[in-house]
Parts: structure tokens; C-alpha cells; sequence
């Protein structure tokens, strides 16, 4: 009877050491589940939402929104008047953005000058100044900040206006210019006759002054 109760025993204890067995692989296999779920969403979220870089590209530029449209118009001409767009930057200092804008309005208006002449290379006939720059031909400026790869920079621009009236200056610029050219050729070519006329002559009388003397010498010895 001890026996039997014994053996009993061991066998309830089997089975409850079985079932613990059991939930334990049941809950780690379950565990094991749910981790690679939370693996694989977090692998779906990445892909199906980037995060921003946290620092853009060298060449990434970002404009404010303030910055007023016309900085991006074309050359437009209407009624012999022209208007062209110079844009500077981006520059670190705005200083240099500044002297950029300086250079590069007198390129765009040598460029405009040669296309009225229709001669590329010969606009320096015609010279306008900095103050003429600013107060006479600058319809509209503008200067502002713009990001350059995560750092602040500096551009400036201006809008200029070529009336009709600075149109027919440079155009009578440009006529007097063809004057003194031609008048300066007139006179290198005429200077060159003079001067070749002289030495002709000069020549003629060397050689007329030999010849007398040879016959000269010729009647002496007769």
C-alpha cells in the first residue's frame, strides 16, 4: 500500500514537472515571436519612413521664403527697353557678395553693350560708374541670406534697366568711337604716304646727283 501510494506520488510530480516544462517552452517560444515582430515593424518603419539626414549635402541650397520672385526673371526687352537680373552668392561674408555684384553687373552690361554693336570684345568705348550703377540704372535690389549645406551665406541682387534714351548713348558712343577710329587709320595711312613720298624723293635726288656727277667726270676726261 506505501509502495502504491509512492509510485502515486512520483508520477503527479511527473506530470507537473511536464506541464511546467511545457508552459515554459510555450512562453519562450511566444517571447521569441514577439521579438521578431518588433525587429520587423522597426525594419518596415525605417524603410517606409527615412529619417532627414541629420547634416544636408555641401550642395544643398535652401532659400528663404522672403526672397522676392523677380531675382529669377529672364532678359526681357519691351519697347527698347531692356531689364536684366544680376544675381551674386552664395558668399560667406556679405562684403563679398557685394563686390561679386559689382563685377558681375558690369559683365552683364558689356555683354548687353556688345549685342547693341553688334562687335563682341570692344565695350570698354562705353563706362558707367558705380553711383551711375546704383542711382540711374538699378530698378530694384535686393540682399539676403540663403543656407549653403547646413550654413548660413550671403547673395545680393539687382534688377537693371536699359531705357531707350541709355540705349541711343551708347550707340552714339559707339558712332563716335567708329570716328576716331577711322580718322586715326586716315592719318596712320597718310603719314605712311608722306613719309614714303619723302623717301621716294630723297632717293630719286641721290640718284640724280650720281648721275651728274658721272657725267661731269666723263665731259673733264674728254
Amino acid at each position: 500500500m506505501h509502495d502504491y501510494h509512492l509510485k502515486r506520488r512520483l508520477v503527479l510530480a511527473a506530470l507537473v514537472l511536464l506541464g511546467c516544462t511545457s508552459g515554459m517552452s510555450v512562453a519562450d517560444e511566444q517571447a521569441a515571436k514577439a521579438s521578431d515582430k518588433r525587429v520587423n515593424d522597426q525594419v518596415a518603419e525605417v524603410d517606409q519612413d527615412p529619417k532627414e539626414l541629420s547634416v544636408p549635402p555641401l550642395d544643398h541650397v535652401v532659400y528663404p521664403e522672403s526672397r522676392p520672385e523677380w531675382t529669377g526673371n529672364p532678359v526681357q526687352e519691351r519697347d527698347n527697353v531692356a531689364t536684366f537680373v544680376v544675381v551674386s552668392g552664395p558668399c560667406e561674408t556679405r562684403a563679398e557678395s557685394l563686390q561679386e555684384l559689382k563685377l558681375m553687373r558690369r559683365a552683364a552690361l558689356s555683354t548687353f553693350i556688345e549685342n547693341v554693336v553688334g562687335t563682341f570684345g570692344s565695350a570698354d568705348f562705353y563706362q558707367v560708374s558705380d553711383e551711375r550703377f546704383d542711382e540711374e540704372l538699378t530698378q530694384r535690389r535686393y540682399s539676403g541670406e540663403v543656407t549653403v549645406g547646413g550654413t548660413t551665406q550671403y547673395e545680393d541682387a539687382v534688377e537693371i534697366r536699359i531705357t531707350e534714351s541709355e540705349r541711343d548713348s551708347i550707340l552714339d558712343a559707339w558712332r563716335n568711337t567708329e570716328v576716331t577710329q577711322r580718322m586715326a587709320t586716315l592719318g596712320v595711312v597718310t603719314v605712311g604716304g608722306f613719309l614714303t613720298l619723302v623717301a621716294s624723293s630723297t632717293l630719286f635726288g641721290i640718284a640724280i646727283r650720281r648721275r651728274e656727277r658721272k657725267l661731269q667726270k666723263a665731259s673733264g676726261s674728254g
